[in-house]
C-alpha cells in the first residue's frame, strides 16, 4: 500500500509542477501579447497626436 501511495504522491508531484510551467508559460505569452499591443498603442497615439509640420498641428487643433 505504501509503494502506492508513493507512487500517487509522485504523480500529484508532477501534475503540480507541470501545472505550474503551464501557468507561467500562458502568462509569460499573455505578458508578451500586451506588450505588443501597447507598443502598437503608443505608436498609433504617436501619429494622431502629434504633427509633423505646423500646418499639420493646425488642423490638429482645429479638430479638438
Amino acid at each position: 500500500m505504501s509503494v502506492t501511495q508513493e507512487w500517487i504522491k509522485n504523480k500529484f508531484k508532477e501534475e503540480r509542477e507541470l501545472g505550474v510551467d503551464t501557468e507561467y508559460m500562458r502568462l509569460t505569452a499573455e505578458i508578451n501579447q500586451l506588450k505588443d499591443r501597447i507598443k502598437q498603442l503608443e505608436t498609433d497615439m504617436a501619429y494622431t497626436a502629434y504633427a509633423t509640420s505646423p500646418e499639420e498641428q493646425r488642423i490638429y487643433d482645429l479638430k479638438k
